[in-house]
């Protein structure tokens, strides 16, 4: 029997992918999606030592995003920014179990100048 698809929260250096994936619960009654309840602030500091960073490194240093499940539509999305590749993103699939899914970009996962123009004057 295959692994269920699991939905939760990632980060990426480009050579390794820190992940906290679980199985979806409800999904939200406004979206539709189920999603985690996780948030990379919070689970930042286990993963800073599994890529050997210090607690002083801050969570958006590393690429990172969230996988979430459509229960009506039977597939997964990964959310991501701008330092994700199409490479990495088929590996984040295969971590989180996922069989269908489609990758769409969130600015709040964005790294380098892409940060930089949400804040320009």
């Amino acid at each position: 029997m295959k692994d269920e698809p699991q939905i939760g929260i990632w980060w990426d250096s480009g050579s390794q992918i820190v992940a906290f994936p679980h199985s979806p619960s409800e999904a939200d009654s406004t979206t539709g999606l189920c999603d985690s309840d996780d948030a990379h602030n919070d689970l930042w500091p286990d993963a800073a030592m599994q890529f050997g960073l210090t607690d002083f490194e801050e969570y958006f240093s590393v690429p990172r995003g969230r996988v979430l499940w459509s229960p009506p539509k039977q597939i997964s999305i990964i959310y991501h920014g701008n330092a994700t590749t199409a490479d990495r993103l088929d590996e984040i699939s295969k971590v989180f179990h996922l069989d269908q899914w489609e990758s769409r970009t969130d600015m709040h996962y964005m790294m380098g100048s892409s940060v930089d123009d949400l804040f320009d004057d």
